[in-house]
């Protein structure tokens, strides 16, 4: 994986598994300087995925930009014990159950004209696919690392999403 920073866009571009892999390995050793740059790499990831589960409230991102804090607290309390694997997939683990934890909304909310307004009515298989391929901007190989699918059933399962969404509106 490579990790590459537009300083135009104050953003962080994920690709592949390695680089965010290596990076999580070496803040395991309490480093800092290295858990700073976890944190850099990691960050602009959480607080898109959060915005995409959560939405805006009130015209803003601020409860979902709260949630992605908290979110990234419980990724810093799990990064001594990381011993390797893709570390994606353990971002997104702790990020979905700290939304599930934090976000207060009731379970059906009324439909709407926003994507975040719809997706608690797929399944959760579909809607965390929709969050990491159009909220986060994955690839579909990331998307399949994260779930521990193939990019095969990521392709059918947005293609579902994407079919029972359109039906909704």
């Amino acid at each position: 994986m490579t990790v590459t920073r537009d300083a135009s866009a104050d953003s962080v571009a994920i690709s592949g598994e390695s680089g965010l892999d290596r990076l999580a390995q070496e803040a395991a050793g309490g480093d800092p300087a290295r858990i700073a740059r976890l944190v850099d790499a990691m960050g602009p990831v959480l607080v898109r995925y959060c915005r995409a589960r959560m939405g805006r409230r009130d015209h803003s991102y601020r409860a979902a930009d709260e949630v992605a804090q908290e979110a990234g607290r419980a990724v810093l309390v799990a990064v001594p014990g990381y011993s390797g694997g893709p570390f994606l997939r353990l971002l997104h683990q702790i990020a979905a159950r700290t939304v599930d934890e934090l976000d207060r909304r009731p379970a059906h909310p009324p439909a709407g004209t926003e994507l975040t307004e719809l997706l608690p009515a797929l399944p959760r298989m579909e809607r965390d696919i929709m969050v990491l391929r159009v909220g986060t901007g994955l690839s579909t190989e990331d998307t399949a690392l994260v779930l521990a699918v193939s990019p095969a059933e990521v392709r059918v399962a947005q293609h579902r999403a994407l079919t029972r969404l359109r039906a909704m509106l």
